[in-house]
């Protein structure tokens, strides 16, 4: 009698012949990766300087002044101007009151007899001189006013250097060109002290001038 075989088993024997051994030949293993960081060089970022060069600014050199004042007389009067110093050549008094008018400007005119004042009660200390600018009178017709006026301090007559002296003044006084007669500007031992514009009152002056002589006196 001829027996059949049962193959149903075959496939469970072929899985415990190929798995069934400690064999791992087939066995896939998760391979592990290790990625190595590529070494980075130690660069040194290096900050370049370059010399700071220094500017060498160059001072601006002082200007120097001179001046030449003539009255009705040709007596003159020099002035020099270096650093702001007002060095009045020909008069020795500490105090010089420097007034720029004209003829025709009435607070001018009426200043006149105050400052002429002021020049007789404090004459060894003071010394006043008054500019004309913008002014055509004739010599003929100056000298009637000064008559007139009872001008008792020098008066300069030089128009032209009158008239270069207050444009180099009014931008130091911080005035424009239209600036208001008379202005009065106070110097003592030639440094600027103090200065009015337009008419002032004569007790006013005075009571700088007395400020002044205690200056002087200490």
């Amino acid at each position: 009698m001829k027996q059949n075989l049962n193959f149903s088993y075959l496939p469970l024997f072929l899985m415990l012949l190929l798995f069934g051994c400690g064999d791992d030949t087939f066995t896939q293993k998760p391979t592990i990766v290790i990625q190595e960081e590529m070494p980075t060089s130690n660069v040194v970022n290096k900050v370049v300087t370059k010399p700071i060069e220094k500017k060498v600014v160059k001072k601006a050199v002082p200007r120097e002044y001179k001046f030449t004042f003539k009255n009705l007389k040709t007596e003159e009067n020099k002035l020099e101007i270096k650093d702001n110093i007002y060095n009045f050549k020909n008069i020795e008094q500490p105090i010089v009151i420097v007034n720029i008018m004209a003829t025709w400007c009435p607070p001018c005119r009426g200043q006149i007899p105050h400052l002429s004042k002021l020049q007789h009660k404090f004459k060894e200390n003071i010394f006043v001189i008054s500019l004309l600018v913008h002014d055509d009178i004739s010599l003929e017709k100056l000298e009637k006013f000064t008559i007139t006026e009872k001008i008792r301090h020098y008066l300069s007559v030089s128009g032209d250097e009158n008239l270069k002296f207050t444009n180099m003044l009014m931008p130091k006084l911080g005035l424009s060109e239209d600036f208001p007669m008379p202005i009065t500007v106070v110097f003592l031992k030639g440094k600027y002290f103090t200065h009015y514009e337009g008419m002032v009152p004569e007790e006013m002056i005075e009571s700088d001038i007395k400020q002044l002589l205690k200056k002087i006196k200490r």
